[in-house]
């Protein structure tokens, strides 16, 4: 009698245990639990690690994410630029194959103390390298080298065309990720205000050696009524078919008089001819110039969400866009968020599990306690989410996201196992189609709410490689 009692009670924990694991599978298949952020996460180490020298560390005006680019390859050799403790402007030259750098520290003295003055640069396929830097609604800076590959002997500080080149902002090089290919060098940069600015494009030609303005802006959200507004792109992203893929926000008035940031919406639109026309993800035709009546917005976000503006974008094997970001989930908290594009409808996921909540109010860089995310997508479309904060201690890391459906859980590695602390990612786009391998531009930087001066100080600069694929 003893036996048997004991075995019906057997028989009945073991099937409740076999009962449990079948919902955890369940519940895991389905995206409906998730791997916790606070979780302990193993470390990816670097494939190699470069140091560039000591750099202005007071902001992040060296590691903000929308410098588009911050690092740039093209054939054997791969540039960067920084600002450093004299508040010089540094540029670095380094020999993938040998490993050696050069760097030439450009004569002036730059406004590094807003975050916003960072340096850009971009190839055109003959191989001289272009740069503009320091601005926030300043006149244009831009310069271009007097030979290929080179980063001492550069032009003096000219205008492009000299037409809208007045109030500057966000200064954005576009390339091929195939650089050799066709398609020309163009510039995309904010011409206005935060709350009144339109997007402007510009395209290099190689053969004249000289820009052509675009009659109309991409994007506009200046001089409309009864409200202006201003559109804020994320990385740009170009396919393997040469499509221009933009997505973007729209600012339009603080709310309050706590003067809340309100970015509202993720909008999206393609060019498949370098900017001449403009299309929806559903094949219409958009008048250019787009502004916030004829702009199809893929998700939409409520005023006063949190909403962060510049993340960045990337495209899959099929040419199809991704998009990363934060904003509020339902309970108010800013989560990182992964948008796609699967052919026929967007689809959209919570990648984060964050438990503190924050808010994006006043004006200037402001002090936030998660980084804007980065993201590239590998050879088997596998998308990898780049960012620092909270959730791991402000140290830089990655989160994986695996087709076809990107459910979560997402798994998540240390890449930099120091705290960088506000710094955001700076990655290299062409070295990573090139040699699939991340190379990102990493250095500890302060940030004083809303660009307040701080006492200067320096910290090391370095370009770091990981082999991104492995370690999973």
């Amino acid at each position: 009698m003893m036996e048997r009692i004991y075995n019906n009670k057997h028989i009945k924990k073991m099937y409740l245990l076999f009962v449990s694991a079948l919902v955890l599978i369940i519940l895991h298949s389905t995206g409906c639990i998730f791997q916790s952020d606070n979780s302990s996460s193993s470390v990816i180490p670097p494939e190699s690690v470069v140091e560039l020298g000591e750099g202005w560390a007071t902001n992040t005006v060296n590691t903000v994410i929308f410098r588009h680019h911050g690092l740039v390859t093209f054939e054997d050799y791969q540039f960067t630029a920084f600002y450093n403790q004299e508040r010089e402007m540094c540029l670095v030259k380094r020999n993938l194959d040998s490993g050696n750098t050069e760097t030439y520290c450009m004569p002036g003295e730059y406004d590094t103390f807003d975050a916003h003055n960072s340096i850009s640069l971009g190839l055109d396929r003959d191989g001289y390298l272009h740069i503009s830097y320091d601005h926030h609604g300043h006149e244009l800076n831009y310069r271009i080298t007097k030979e290929p590959f080179s980063i001492e002997n550069w032009t003096e500080e000219k205008p492009m065309t000299g037409k809208h080149e007045d109030r500057v902002t966000y200064p954005t090089f576009i390339m091929p990720y195939n650089i050799k290919e066709p398609g020309p060098l163009m510039f995309l940069y904010r011409d206005g205000s935060s709350s009144s600015g339109n997007a402007r494009l510009k395209k290099y030609d190689e053969s004249s050696k000289e820009w052509q303005d675009y009659e109309q802006p991409v994007l506009k959200g200046a001089g409309l009524e009864p409200w202006s507004s201003n559109p804020y792109w994320n990385h740009p992203a170009v396919d393997d078919e040469d499509n221009l893929h933009l997505s973007f926000v729209w600012r339009t008035h603080s709310l309050g008089e706590e003067s809340r940031i309100n970015n509202i919406n993720v909008d999206y639109a393609y060019s498949p001819d370098w900017g001449e026309s403009w299309y929806s993800s559903n094949n219409k035709e958009l008048r250019v110039p787009v502004t916030q009546v004829n702009s199809e917005t893929v998700h939409p976000v409520s005023p006063g969400s949190n909403l962060i503006n510049q993340c960045s974008s990337a495209v899959d094997s099929e040419g199809r866009p991704h998009i990363v970001y934060y904003s509020n989930d339902p309970e108010g908290i800013p989560q990182y968020q992964h948008l796609w594009f699967d052919g026929n409808r967007w689809r959209h996921s919570y990648i984060s599990q964050r438990s503190d909540d924050f808010d994006l109010k006043g004006s200037g860089t402001l002090q936030i306690p998660i980084s804007r995310p980065e993201v590239v997508i590998d050879k088997e479309d596998n998308v990898y989410v780049i960012f620092r904060g909270d959730l791991t201690e402000d140290r830089m890391a990655v989160k994986r996201l695996t087709p076809p459906d990107y459910k979560p859980p997402a798994e998540k590695r240390i890449l930099w196992d120091e705290s960088v602390e506000f710094a955001e990612p700076v990655i290299d786009r062409l070295y990573w189609e090139e040699a699939n391998k991340l190379s990102m531009l990493i250095q500890k930087n302060g940030q004083p709410p809303h660009d307040a001066e701080a006492p200067p100080r320096a910290e090391p600069v370095y370009i770091v490689d990981w082999e991104l694929t492995k370690g999973w």
